[in-house]
């Protein structure tokens, strides 16, 4: 009995952080997403989806989930310079109080998160911000002329989006419409709330319009603004296709949050 609650003691500090950086603890979390070319971008949606490129990917992972209040709380516990009183950005981790989260809300994805914090605690975890390219490539979840993450029609019971008696963001509403990470189906590469939930950081910084080179990009640019990728609860349906995009500078914001990927050894 002792030995079986010192190893249940032991397994909530690796959780929370206390003890270190938490060795494997998403490995089984992550989704490969295989090597290849694919066509980025699109012309039927904005001008900034264009011009249509190919972009060849080397293999890669990327996170089953978007990162939970849960998960970065032991990241703040663990790396105290990345904690609400610590960071001078307006609005940073505006829905806690401290270092706790809203009750009840362990499972659903941490909101107002910059750009720089997101990337910490991906490095934190051993990983980075995926590329835009990348992003893009896990959201069509191997249907490449794939329109939404979960499909070519418009489906409700798909993603939250479109909260049309909401007048406006901010956190009252956030905590309302946010739903748990898991809430909705996978698409096809097992990846949840691809499209709607939360928006996701790209490691990318926004350019208006694509190059034509097809280059994914690799070094972590330094300054914004930032690709966003995915629509959030609050956008409309048309923001959460595949090859939407968005953009934000390295504030912190009630709709973008991230999940993390890493490169294939």
């Amino acid at each position: 009995m002792r030995n079986h609650l010192c190893s249940l003691m032991l397994h909530v500090l690796l959780f929370v952080g206390v003890i270190g950086h938490p060795q494997g603890f998403a490995s089984s979390e992550m989704a490969l997403i295989p090597a290849g070319s694919f066509k980025v971008g699109s012309d039927k949606g904005r001008v900034n989806e264009t011009p249509v490129h190919q972009v060849s990917l080397e293999a890669f992972y990327i996170d089953k989930y978007e990162t939970t209040n849960a998960e970065y709380r032991a990241f703040v516990l663990a790396q105290p310079r990345w904690q609400q009183s610590a960071i001078k950005a307006r609005d940073y981790l505006r829905h806690w109080i401290g270092n706790d989260f809203p009750v009840g809300m362990d499972r659903y994805p941490v909101a107002y998160v910059t750009h720089e914090a997101a990337q910490a605690y991906c490095e934190w975890r051993g990983k980075r911000l995926p590329t835009e390219a990348e992003w893009e490539k896990a959201a069509r979840g191997g249907q490449l002329g794939q329109l939404y993450p979960w499909g070519n029609q418009v489906d409700p019971a798909a993603a939250n989006y479109d909260s049309r008696d909401v007048r406006s963001g901010g956190l009252k509403n956030m905590q309302r419409y946010l739903k748990p990470v898991d809430y909705f189906p996978p698409n096809g590469y097992t990846l949840y709330n691809m499209g709607g939930n939360a928006a996701e950081w790209c490691a990318d910084r926004y350019l208006p319009r694509y190059s034509r080179q097809g280059v994914n990009q690799q070094t972590l640019p330094a300054k914004g603004p930032f690709v966003a990728r995915g629509g959030s609860w609050f956008d409309l349906v048309f923001d959460l296709r595949c090859t939407a995009r968005a953009y934000a500078l390295s504030g912190a914001y009630y709709h973008i949050g991230f999940r993390c990927a890493k490169s294939k050894d």
